[in-house]
C-alpha cells in the first residue's frame, strides 16, 4: 500500500521532527543471499505477539529480516533505534509514526512525559494507541531494530504492556544483540513468541556454498566450505571477510587453516566489541574461563576461585557477547570458537594470570564431575604429571576402548618414560597409541623397556600375564608389517591368556586373528572370527572394538562381492554408534570411509561425497595426515562428475600426504588407483612413468587380499596407459586366477573389466567381449558401477558391441544399457575421446538416420575409422603410426583416402567430422 500522510497525533510536543531513515527498511547489500528457510517462521498460521531475533553482531539479523519481509511482500514498519531513543517522548513518537505507515490510526492525544500519578505516561499513551487500532487488518509487522541500545526501564515496561494487548494481526519484531527484558520467558512458555538465534542465523554449508559461488571467481571444494563453516560456526561476518580476503582456492584453504591460531582482522573486531564497558572483574572472567571448552556457573566459580561467578556470567550474557548455550537446558555455555581463540590470545599475552593454576583447578573440577576427557586435556595443559597419572589410572582404559588415541597420546607424551615403564597398563596404552600412529618401532621399544623394568618386581606368573597382553599388540604390529604367520601365532597366544591390565587385550587379539585370516584369503573363516570378536567386544562394552569388528565384517563382505550385505552390516554399526552416543569417536571415520567406497561403487556420488566429508569432520582434531582415504574418495567423485580442477587439487593433496608419511598398503593402493585414473584421463604419461619407477612391488600370484589385488591392478593399468599391453596381460591374468580361486569376487569383477579393456585395445575382440560379459554377470551380485565407469568412453563401445552381437540378455543387458547411459553422461577431462571402433560399432553409427549421406555412399574402411578417431583425439601422424604399429607413410595413405571419400581438405575438417560421428555413440 502507498504510504499515507502521518496523522496529526503527535505523541510529543508538536515540534518533534522525524528522520525518514529511522523509519525506513534498510537497503539490501549487493548480491544478497535469499534465506527462504525463514519463510515458515514469518508465515506461521498461529499468530504470535513477538518475533525475537537476537544474536551477537555480524550474524545478519537486520539484513535477513529486511530481505525476507520484502520478498514475502509483508506489511512491515521499521523503527531503527539509537541511544537517543531512550527518551520516552522520542520513543513514543517514532513508534506511533512507524506504526502509522502500515495501520490506519485515528487522531490521538499528545503524550504526557510526566505521566499520571502512577507514573505510567508511556503506558497511558500506548493504551490510547491500542484503543485506536482497527480490530482487523492484514498481517503486519512492527520492527524495532538494534533494541540492545534501549536501557530505559520505562520503555521496557511499556513494550511489555504493548505485547500483552497487541491485536492478533500485528506482530512486534525485536532485533537485538541481547535478550531484552520484555517478559520473554513467559511469552516463550505460552507459545506467544517465535525466537531466531545465532544458531538459526548462522550459514549452513549449503548457504555458504551459494554465498561463495556468488562472490568468488574460483571454485572452492565442498570440503573447504564445510571446514570454513565449522571453524567460523556459520558467522556471516567471518565468511564475508574470507570471501574478501582469498584470491585463489589455495589462499582460501590457508585462511581457513589459520583461523585456529587467530586472525588479526577478527581480533581487531573483538577488540572494539569488548574494549568498551567491561569492568576489570568481567575482563578477568573472560580470560580465565577462556581455557574451558564449556562452563556453567559452578565451573566458573571453581576455575575463577571466585564466588561471584553466577552474577558475572549473567552480566556478560546481557552484553550480547559471543557466548552461546551448549544445549537447550541453557545452563551450560561456551564461547564461539573464534572468540575463544581471541580470548586465549589475550590470556597468553598477560602476565597477571597463572595459567597452570587455572588448568589445575579445571582438572580437579572436571574430575569431580566425572568428565574425564576435559580433565585430561587440562592436566596436559597444566603440564602436571601427577594429575595426568591420576586421570589415566581412572579413565585411561575408557579412552582406549573409545578410540581416543590422540588424547591418550597427549597424556602419555607428557609423562616421564620411567612412570610408564613401571606400569603395565600405561605401557600397554602407550604401545597401542604408537601402533595407531604407525610408529611400529616405538611399540617394541616401549614393551621391551617395561619387561626389563617389571622383571625385577614381578612374579613369574604376573610376568606371563603381562607377556600375554603384550603379545596382542605385537600381533597387531606383525599384521601391519605383513607377517600374517607371526601375527596368527602371537594372537593365539594372547587369546589364550586372561587379560589383567587391559580387559580388551583378548578382544584385540581375536580381531588380529580375523584380520590375518582375511589377508591370507580365508574369507569365510575370517568373517566368522570377526563375528566372534564383535560378541566379545559387546560383552566388554568395548565400543571401539565393536565398531572395528563390524567394519572388518563389512570389508570382508565387500571382498566376497556381497556389497548389499556389507551395506547392511554398516547400518548395524551406525545403529550401535547412535545407541551408545559414539558419533564423536574417531573410529566412526572408518565406518564412513567404507560406506563411501560402497556408495562410489554403486555410483551414488552424492552419498559417497557426504560420507567422505563426514569422515574428515570426525578426524579434524586428529590432523590432516589421516584424510588420505577421504581425499581419495573426493577425488574419485570429482572425476566422476567431470570437475577436473577440483579432482586435481585432491590428487595433489593425496600425493603430498603419501610423500610425507607411512601408510598401510591398503590405503596406498587405493590412493594410487585414483591417481592413475586421473593421470590417464589427462594423458599425463610422464606422471604414470614416474609412478612405475617408485610403485610398491607387485606379486600377483600371491595377491590373496583386496589391497594386494588393487596394487597389482594398478601396475597393470599403468602399463596399459603407456601402451605396454604385453607386460600388463600376465599381471591381470594372474590376479584373476587368484581372485577366482579364493573368492575375491569384487576384485574378480574389476579384473575382468580391466582385461576387457586390455583385449579391446589390442584388437582381440572376442576375448574383450567375453571378459566384459563375465564382468557384467559378476556385477549382478556386486552391484558394481563405478569400476565399469572408470574405463571412460571406451566402455560405451565395448558394451554396444556386446549388445549388437547378442552376447548378453536379461539382467546383464539391462545393466549394460544403464552403464551406457551413465558413461554417456560422464564428462571426460581430455577434450577428445580415444576409442577403438570395430565393425559392429561402425555399422551402429552408419545406421543412424542423422548420419550424413556421404558416409553411407562412400563408406570408410575400419582402419580409416580408427585413424579418424585418433585424429579427433589430437594425435599427430607419427603418434597414430606408433599407436597402430604401422609406418607413417601407411597412415598418410589412409588419411588421403579418408579425405577424398569425405570431400575434406584440412585436418580441422576431419576433427569436426569425427566429433560429429563419435557423438552418435557417446550420446552427446
Amino acid at each position: 500500500m502507498s504510504e499515507k500522510p502521518f496523522m496529526p497525533t503527535t505523541p510529543a510536543p508538536s515540534n518533534l521532527t522525524f528522520i525518514a531513515a529511522k523509519t525506513s527498511a534498510p537497503l539490501p547489500p549487493a548480491g544478497l543471499l535469499a534465506r527462504e528457510k525463514f519463510n515458515d517462521l514469518l508465515q506461521t498460521q498461529e499468530p504470535v505477539s513477538l518475533l525475537l531475533v537476537h544474536a551477537p553482531a555480524g550474524y545478519g539479523k537486520t539484513t535477513t529480516l529486511a530481505e525476507r519481509l520484502d520478498e514475502l511482500e509483508a506489511k512491515a514498519a521499521w523503527y531503527r533505534l539509537e541511544n537517543t531513543d531512550n527518551d520516552p517522548v522520542q520513543f513514543a513518537g517514532y513508534l506511533a509514526h512507524a506504526l502509522d505507515q502500515i495501520v490506519d490510526t485515528p487522531d490521538m492525544p499528545a503524550f504526557d512525559p510526566t505521566g499520571d500519578q502512577q507514573g505510567h505516561g508511556l503506558e497511558s499513551f500506548l493504551t490510547e494507541l491500542l484503543a485506536g487500532l482497527p480490530p482487523s487488518e492484514d498481517p503486519s509487522y512492527l520492527v524495532l531494530d538494534d533494541y540492545q541500545v534501549i536501557t530505559n526501564p520505562e520503555i521496557h515496561q511499556g513494550l511489555r504492556f504493548l505485547l500483552r494487548h497487541l491485536p492478533p494481526y500485528l506482530t512486534l519484531v525485536v532485533i537485538s544483540r541481547t535478550l531484552p527484558p520484555l517478559g520473554v520467558a513467559q511469552l516463550r512458555m505460552k507459545g506467544q513468541m517465535i525466537e531466531i538465534t545465532s544458531r538459526d542465523l548462522a550459514f549452513d554449508a549449503d548457504e555458504a556454498q551459494s554465498y561463495f559461488e556468488q562472490r568468488l571467481p574460483f571454485e572452492v571444494s565442498r570440503e573447504n566450505i564445510e571446514r570454513a563453516v565449522r571453524r567460523v560456526e556459520g558467522w556471516v561476518s567471518a565468511l564475508q571477510l574470507l570471501s574478501a580476503s582469498a584470491r585463489t582456492s589455495v589462499e582460501f584453504s590457508h585462511f581457513v587453516d589459520q583461523l585456529d591460531q587467530g586472525n588479526q582482522h577478527i581480533f581487531d573486531y573483538f577488540d572494539e566489541l569488548v574494549g568498551q564497558d567491561l569492568s576489570e572483574q568481567q575482563r578477568s572472567f573472560l580470560l580465565r574461563t577462556s581455557i574451558l571448552d564449556r562452563f556453567n556457573a559452578g565451573m566458573v566459580m571453581r576455575v575463577m576461585n571466585d564466588s561471584d561467578g553466577q552474577a558475572l556470567l549473567g552480566s556478560l550474557l546481557a552484553m550480547g557477547l559471543f557466548i552461546t548455550p551448549v544445549d537447550n537446558s541453557a545452563l551450560w555455555f561456551r564461547y564461539h570458537q573464534l572468540f575463544s581463540v581471541y580470548l586465549r590470545h589475550l590470556l597468553a599475552s598477560t602476565t597477571h594470570e597463572n595459567q597452570k593454576a587455572l588448568h589445575q583447578r579445571a582438572t580437579d573440577a572436571w574430575l569431580e564431575l566425572d568428565h574425564a576427557e576435559e580433565a585430561a586435556r587440562h592436566a596436559v595443559a597444566a603440564e602436571d604429571p601427577e594429575r595426568i597419572t591420576r586421570v589415566l589410572n581412572q579413565h585411561g582404559r575408557k579412552f582406549f576402548t573409545e578410540g581416543q588415541f590422540t588424547l591418550l597420546q597427549r597424556c602419555l607424551d607428557a609423562l616421564p618414560q620411567k612412570i610408564i615403564a613401571e606400569d603395565p597398563t600405561l605401557t600397554l596404552l602407550r604401545a597401542w597409541v604408537a601402533q595407531g600412529q604407525y610408529k611400529f618401532d616405538e611399540v617394541e621399544n616401549w614393551l621391551s623397556a617395561a619387561e626389563t623394568q617389571l622383571k625385577a618386581v614381578m612374579s613369574e606368573e604376573s610376568q606371563r600375564t603381562v607377556h600375554g597382553e603384550f603379545s596382542a599388540i605385537r600381533a597387531q604390529v606383525a599384521m601391519n608389517y605383513g607377517d600374517s604367520d607371526r601375527a596368527l601365532a602371537l594372537a593365539r597366544e594372547a587369546v589364550a591368556q586372561e587379560a589383567a591390565y587391559l580387559p580388551t587385550s583378548r578382544v584385540a587379539a581375536a580381531s588380529v586373528l580375523g584380520e590375518a585370516l582375511f589377508v591370507r584369503g580365508e574369507l569365510q573363516e575370517a568373517l566368522t572370527r570377526m563375528q566372534e570378536t564383535e560378541h566379545m567386544a559387546r560383552a566388554h562394552q568395548a565400543h571401539q572394538n565393536v565398531i572395528w569388528a563390524l567394519c572388518q565384517q563389512s570389508e570382508i563382505s565387500v571382498a566376497m562381492g556381497l556389497l548389499q550385505k556389507a551395506y547392511n552390516i554398516q547400518e548395524r554399526a551406525f545403529q550401535y554408534a547412535e545407541e551408545n552416543q559414539l558419533n564423536h569417536l574417531p573410529i566412526l571415520e572408518f565406518l564412513f570411509r567404507i560406506r563411501s567406497q560402497v556408495m562410489w561403487e554403486w555410483h551414488h556420488l552424492e552419498s559417497a561425497e557426504r560420507c567422505a566429508l563426514q569422515g574428515i569432520e570426525i578426524l579434524e582434531a586428529q590432523g590432516e595426515r589421516w584424510y588420505v582415504q577421504s581425499y581419495t574418495t573426493l577425488a574419485k567423485v570429482a572425476q566422476a562428475r567431470g570437475r577436473q580442477s577440483l579432482c586435481a587439487d585432491y590428487i595433489a593433496k593425496v600425493q603430498k600426504m603419501l610423500a610425507a608419511g607411512d601408510y598401510h598398503l591398503d590405503w596406498v593402493a587405493n590412493a594410487h588407483a585414483t591417481m592413475l585414473t586421473y593421470w590417464d584421463a589427462v594423458r599425463d604419461q610422464d606422471a604414470i612413468q614416474r609412478w612405475l619407477t617408485i610403485a610398491p612391488p607387485c606379486k600377483p600370484e600371491a595377491a590373496t587380499n583386496h589391497f594386494y589385488q588393487c596394487n597389482g591392478r594398478n601396475r597393470a593399468r599403468a602399463l596399459m596407459s603407456l601402451g605396454q599391453y604385453k607386460d600388463a596381460r600376465p599381471i591381470l591374468e594372474a590376479l584373476t586366477s587368484v581372485a577366482g580361486q579364493i573368492g575375491l569376487k569384487t576384485d574378480l569383477n574389476r579384473n575382468h573389466i580391466a582385461l576387457a579393456y586390455l583385449f579391446w585395445q589390442i584388437e582381440n575382440r572376442e576375448k574383450a567381449l567375453e571378459h566384459m560379459r563375465l564382468a557384467l554377470e559378476l556385477a549382478s551380485t556386486t552391484g558394481a558401477v563405478g569400476s565399469f565407469l572408470r574405463l571412460g568412453k571406451v566402455l560405451i563401445v565395448i558394451l554396444k558391441a556386446l549388445i549388437n552381437d547378442g552376447l548378453i540378455e536379461g539382467m546383464e543387458q539391462q545393466r549394460a544399457e544403464r552403464l551406457i547411459q551413465l558413461a554417456q553422461q560422464q564428462r571426460d577431462f581430455s577434450r577428445a575421446i580415444r576409442i577403438s571402433l570395430d565393425e559392429a560399432i561402425i555399422q551402429d553409427i552408419i545406421d543412424r538416420p542423422d548420419v550424413p549421406e556421404l558416409i553411407r555412399t562412400s563408406p570408410l574402411t575400419r582402419r580409416e575409422w580408427q585413424i579418424l578417431s585418433l585424429i579427433h583425439a589430437g594425435l599427430s601422424n607419427d603418434q597414430i603410426a606408433e599407436h597402430l604399429k604401422v609406418a607413417s607413410t601407411t597412415v598418410k595413405t589412409h588419411i588421403r583416402s579418408l579425405y577424398q571419400k569425405q570431400n575434406i581438405s584440412h585436418r580441422s575438417e576431419a576433427i569436426e567430422l569425427a566429433k560429429d560421428l563419435l557423438s552418435k555413440i557417446q550420446g552427446e
